[in-house]
């Protein structure tokens, strides 16, 4: 076949029973984004499945046990398709979610999609189930910044400075932990031909603020502080309150961990992105 990606399938397809006896070369191929894992479409007529092979580094910061366990529960949740088949290594078998794609910002300034965005996060948030696993977000903060190679790392000190000083005061301010997705860019928020949002990915889910899945959301989609208040407006419990302001700071932290990931594992500009949150680290200005 052409275009085939540079993979041996043939072993991947010999460990995995639902792909045992199967061609890999008799398989359309197709691979998809991602960053921290390879992920394919599968089909050949019968099957239409997406394997995600794992890059062998990104387990030093991922638990696959804890994944595993928190995906089935947002599995039995109806907010993630149902995977087939996965190791303790992270490679998976996932069943294709047929006429889906990545969400867009287009999407989201109709209302009835934000909406229902914002009723899966609650979902999520209030299904009072245990997901395994807790975040320290200074430690990871730290984790992240020691990723960024030397010959960059001085571009990112003072946004890593900054936020090291606001999640010093998190704690003070918001100590709730409920099951969250910690990932939420555009790439795994999925719609279908009947506009059911779907989430993918599930490798970073833990207990964690509410604030978080919020904040990345603003961030994937370039809101502004107004446009961010409007979210959180949507959003509001009771039990979380209406905090802007810490989710301006949730927003700030998880830009600079994105940065600093981006500058270990891609080729991203970060000093670009770096001049951009320090202008702006209240985010507002839009786009």
């Amino acid at each position: 076949m052409t275009n085939r990606p540079v993979v041996d399938f043939d072993p991947i397809f010999k460990c995995i029973p639902q792909l045992q006896g199967l061609d890999c070369n008799k398989t359309r191929i197709t691979k998809l984004s991602g960053y921290t894992n390879q992920n394919f479409r599968l089909v050949n007529g019968v099957q239409d499945w997406v394997l995600r092979i794992p890059k062998t580094e990104t387990n030093q910061y991922i638990n696959r046990q804890f994944e595993a366990h928190n995906a089935e529960i947002a599995e039995t949740l109806g907010l993630a398709p149902k995977c087939a088949w996965r190791d303790q290594n992270g490679l998976s078998l996932t069943s294709t979610l047929n006429r889906t794609r990545p969400i867009t910002p287009n999407d989201i300034s109709r209302e009835s999609i934000s909406q229902q965005l914002v009723t899966v996060m609650r979902s999520l948030h209030d299904c009072n189930k245990n997901f395994q696993g807790q975040v320290d977000l200074g430690e990871l903060l730290v984790q992240y910044y020691r990723l960024v190679p030397a010959s960059h790392r001085h571009l990112a000190s003072s946004v890593y400075e900054v936020a090291q000083a606001k999640i010093e005061k998190l704690l003070v301010r918001d100590s709730r932990l409920r099951p969250s997705h910690n990932d939420l860019v555009l790439e795994n928020i999925l719609i279908d031909d009947s506009d059911r949002i779907w989430i993918i990915d599930w490798e970073y889910s833990s207990m964690a603020s509410p604030y978080w899945d919020l904040a990345t959301v603003c961030n994937a989609l370039a809101f502004d502080r107004y446009q961010s208040s409007e979210l959180l407006n949507i959003y509001r419990q009771k039990a979380l309150g209406n905090d802007l302001e810490l989710l301006i700071d949730y927003r700030y932290i998880l830009q600079v961990l994105s940065i600093c990931w981006m500058a270990a594992f891609t080729k991203s500009d970060i000093e670009s992105q770096i001049q951009s949150l320090s202008r702006d680290p209240g985010f507002e200005a839009s786009g």
